[in-house]
């Protein structure tokens, strides 16, 4: 997104897994997999008869479905487990180390392919948690009691005034007797027994959390072959059920929580046209611990009125999100420590403010090893990121949206040149591509850029529209290597990434409304294409995203407006 002139003020399987687990765990060379449990990075794990290999230290949040068979950048799958006993056993107990210095990288320039890789700084391994050992309270409680300066994970157990309360996710700091209900990390479990019993109490957890609606399965989306073209074949491994509430086709667009020259509006005059809104920004507050979110809200604006604009658009079908990162916006999770404190105090600002959803623009400090898989991602920051927006999916339910806005360097780029800035949200994107409901690529402010045909398309082109995104809707080989098929995503997943106005883009990129419904109507309909030609149709495309709300209000919404009325004109 384009820079600010002002400094920001501070940012499932169980079931199975556990009826395959009585028939072979006698056998089993190693322990069996348990939610809620913490894995050091190379403990082994029997799970639905295979071993898995922990990559990274992580805790697996209860009501995550981070089991091993469904998250690749957490576990290694070693194969069918043999029950052949192991020399050492090994211990899902993590041991502390030394929390590395996260070093912020710079933002990207965008340049054409580059002719060689560049050389990535290694990087530090995940600091885990250490394990709290609770008191035991006196009185009939059994569970320990409550700390105020203690961390505790989902599934924990604690005893407070009397009453004993389970922990819905991660939460330090949230007095149980004032934090139980919807939205909030605490279910209360009742009084205590009046007499204790020897050894700790192991109650069954009481969840009280919004519950998540059955999954219903979804009809793989099949693009429409044009006349005379074969398309070629691609996996889509992507099975989540999208969000419900939303329209079949969006615009979507930025608005500024300051003024960048544009000027100020209250959120409850952003036009009809715009079906989601993304608040901009939530940062890190480099004057608290790693992994802080922190957003501050303009002086211009009055909280109260705020939440109230909020619950409106809401009220008439609207989504709102709020926006991680920015041009400027940092934040570290270089450690399992700032990824728990990222949780928690990003998961507060949504509960407190009544979001939709979290939009992904992280522009700093994300980068990858040159060469890292990007199903096995090892970069700390990465993983962290990662697993953190997959508790805060776990936390908020199923319609909890997660967007995502890269610039190209950050993905496209990723078939020329696999390091650096280079492909480093491929692992992100590929990590969360259950959880992803909509990748709209910011288009502009990134010169020209060589697509799957090989050839160099330039920004503010249709055919650089169309052949970048249709990189994403067939996949493409990282660095060119047939070993790395970065598979391709549902039409329904992707958008276009645009300026609302020549200004929103100072390094260039604009695509005037026609030239996007040029764009538009060569992805969808497979007519009306430049020189660039697509093998399919795709007319569950999403839509279109801007920079920004406030760019669009200089030219009387002519973005929002006209685009809404061309995607009118599909069936919603």
């Amino acid at each position: 997104m384009q820079n600010r002139k002002r400094a920001s003020a501070r940012m499932t399987g169980m079931l199975a897994a556990v009826l395959l687990a009585g028939s072979i765990a006698a056998n089993a060379a190693y322990p069996t997999w348990a939610e809620g449990s913490t894995y050091s990075a190379g403990t082994v794990v029997l799970y639905n008869g295979h071993d898995y290999k922990a990559l990274v230290t992580h805790t697996a949040y209860a009501g995550a479905g981070w089991n091993p068979a469904s998250t690749p950048t957490l576990w290694q799958d070693l194969g069918v487990d043999t029950g052949t006993t192991p020399t050492s056993a090994p211990t899902a107990t993590p041991v502390p180390t030394k929390a590395p210095t996260a070093v912020p990288t710079s933002g990207p320039t965008a340049t054409p392919k580059p002719t060689t890789a560049p050389t990535a700084t290694p990087k530090p391994t995940s600091t885990p948690v250490p394990t709290v050992t609770p008191t035991t309270p006196a009185g009939g409680c059994t569970a320990a009691a409550w700390s105020s300066t203690t961390a505790y994970n989902g599934g924990a157990q604690v005893s407070y005034n009397g009453r004993t309360y389970s922990a819905k996710w991660w939460t330090s700091g949230d007095t149980p007797s004032a934090n139980t209900g919807d939205g909030k990390p605490w279910n209360d479990l009742g009084v205590c027994g009046p007499t204790p019993t020897p050894g700790p109490a192991t109650p069954t957890p009481i969840v009280t959390a919004t519950p998540k609606p059955t999954a219903t399965p979804v009809p793989a989306v099949t693009p429409t072959p044009l006349p005379g073209v074969t398309p070629t074949p691609t996996t889509v491994p992507v099975t989540s059920v999208p969000v419900t509430g939303l329209p079949k086709h969006v615009v979507e667009g930025y608005w500024h929580n300051f003024d960048n020259g544009t000027g100020t509006m209250r959120l409850k005059d952003v036009p009809a046209e715009y079906d989601i809104i993304n608040v901009s920004f939530a940062e890190g507050d480099p004057f608290a611990p790693a992994g802080t979110a922190a957003f501050v809200l303009d002086k211009a604006f009055n909280e109260a009125d705020f939440i109230a604009d909020i619950k409106a658009k809401q009220a008439a079908g609207k989504k709102v999100q709020i926006s991680l990162g920015g041009a400027n916006g940092v934040i570290v999770l270089g450690n399992t420590a700032a990824r728990d404190i990222f949780i928690k105090t990003m998961g507060d600002i949504i509960a407190k403010y009544g979001f939709d959803g979290i939009d992904i623009d992280i522009e700093n400090n994300l980068s990858m090893a040159a060469g890292e898989d990007y199903r096995n991602p090892t970069t700390p920051q990465i993983v962290n990121l990662i697993a953190a927006t997959k508790a805060l999916k776990a936390r908020f339910g199923a319609n909890f949206m997660i967007t995502m806005a890269p610039e190209v360097a950050y993905v496209q780029g990723g078939y020329g040149v696999n390091g650096g800035i280079w492909g480093a949200y491929l692992p992100i994107i590929y990590g969360l591509r259950n959880e992803l409901t909509i990748l709209h690529v910011q288009l502009y402010n990134t010169g020209g850029i060589t697509a799957t045909d090989e050839k160099n398309y330039n920004q503010g082109t249709v055919d650089f529209a169309v052949a970048l995104t249709d990189m994403m809707l067939k996949g493409f080989n990282v660095n060119r290597d047939p070993s790395k098929p970065f598979p391709a995503l549902r039409p329904d997943q992707l958008s276009l990434g645009l300026p609302a106005t020549s200004g929103a883009a100072p390094s260039g990129g604009y695509l005037s409304n026609a030239g996007v419904q040029q764009a538009l109507d060569c992805l969808m309909k497979g007519s009306n294409c430049a020189g660039y030609k697509p093998s399919a149709a795709y007319p569950d495309f999403r839509g279109v995203m801007t920079w920004s709300v406030n760019w669009d209000k200089s030219s009387n919404y002519s973005f929002a407006k006209g685009h809404k009325a061309y995607l009118n004109q599909y069936p919603n």
